[in-house]
């Protein structure tokens, strides 16, 4: 194996099984080479890990910022895709990672994993108008991000801030991948966490989709294979020594289309009588405080800038880097029947499996 070390963590997720994937099939030669390590929990996870030829490194929480620390310095790149939301884990690797540069004169990178509800605005109640949608990263978006979470503190912004700031300190390069709603099945299609898949679920509950208020803001959309091909990308860009946008102007947005929350319940809608899991592709209109209790976890804020703001971005950092999102608006359109299919199947198999069996991943 070659001299550069990677740390992945959240490799059992969505986006970071989807990175995974693509960084064991790549068919760049500094990227090939790489010694992959994934922070995991489980010995069962480990053990498929180490299967796929990457070491696998036990812990068990993020909390455990003196582990995530350690297993840093041990590194050359560390991609952070387990959570951001979680202000102490990415301190924690950055701070591993200026250990690591300390030891041993080498530059270290951190690429870390963000969402554009960061620069949502909040049309329902008001509280935040944004007129200059689509915003593009070639804007000072880490002061933009600032200006918002004085306003307003939303930890995954926060988090954003943080991991620049900290990276400045310690002379850690940081790049943070700023992707919007993600769609499409990833690795295991049960362990998707991106919007469509939570509509169904609930439509299966209460038999209709729902939608927040009237549903004309809208967001933007990526597929996730077009996701983890950026995060290789900007890897294989860093190991080939290529000086690319990072800290304050390394905020890339991971865009690929767009669409109003209006559309994407009806669609789910229409997906679903197709496939007789819905009997009706009349949408279940909720308040703010009903999506609040069923969307936002009982997080008014989230329930909001989560599922009824209007998100615009351009990621024209990441084309100008040569990325070209290979999925068009006919593959949006097609997803909603896989996603479907994929999510009865899961729901059916669970309920067949003798008990303590089935499991979400």
């Amino acid at each position: 194996m070659g001299d550069y070390k990677i740390l992945l963590t959240g490799p059992t997720g969505y986006v970071g099984g989807a990175i995974l994937a693509a960084l064991l099939s790549s068919e760049y030669g500094l990227v090939k080479k790489c010694t992959i390590s994934c922070l995991v929990r489980g010995e069962d996870k480990a053990r498929i890990l180490a299967s796929q030829g990457v070491r696998p490194i036990l812990f068990n929480s993020l909390d455990e910022t003196d582990v995530l620390a350690r297993v840093a310095s041990e590194h050359d790149v560390v991609i952070h895709a387990a959570s951001g939301f979680h202000i102490l884990s990415a301190r924690a690797l950055i701070l591993g990672l200026a250990q690591r540069r300390k030891e041993t004169g080498k530059e270290v990178h951190y690429i870390h994993t963000s969402g554009t509800s960061n620069v949502a605005d909040r049309p329902i109640t008001g509280e935040y108008h944004e007129k200059r949608f689509p915003l593009s990263d070639k804007d000072d978006i880490y002061s933009y991000e600032k200006m918002r979470d004085m306003k307003v503190p939303y930890a995954q912004r926060t988090t954003d801030i943080v991991v620049i700031e900290t990276g400045l300190e310690v002379n850690v390069k940081t790049y943070i991948l700023m992707s919007c709603s993600i769609y499409g099945i990833g690795t295991n299609p049960l362990l998707q966490l991106a919007h469509v898949p939570i509509l169904i679920r609930l439509s299966l509950e209460a038999g209709q989709v729902a939608v927040v208020g009237d549903g004309k803001a809208t967001w933007d959309h990526v597929h996730i294979t077009d996701v983890s091909r950026l995060y290789e990308l900007i890897l294989a860009k860093i190991l080939d020594g290529v000086d690319i946008p990072n800290g304050k102007k390394g905020i890339y947005f991971v865009e690929a289309g767009h669409h109003s929350w209006l559309e994407l319940s009806q669609r789910i809608a229409e997906a679903g009588v197709t496939l007789h899991a819905l009997k009706t592709t009349a949408l279940q209109t909720l308040s703010l405080e009903e999506a609040t209790k069923k969307l936002g976890n009982g997080w008014a804020l989230l329930g909001e800038i989560g599922w009824a703001s209007n998100s615009r971005t351009k990621g024209d950092l990441a084309r100008e880097l040569g990325w070209k999102p290979q999925k068009t608006r006919a593959d949006f359109e097609a997803h909603f029947v896989d996603n479907w299919k994929a999510i009865l199947a899961s729901t059916k198999n669970r309920r067949s499996a003798p008990l303590g069996k089935a499991e979400m991943g």
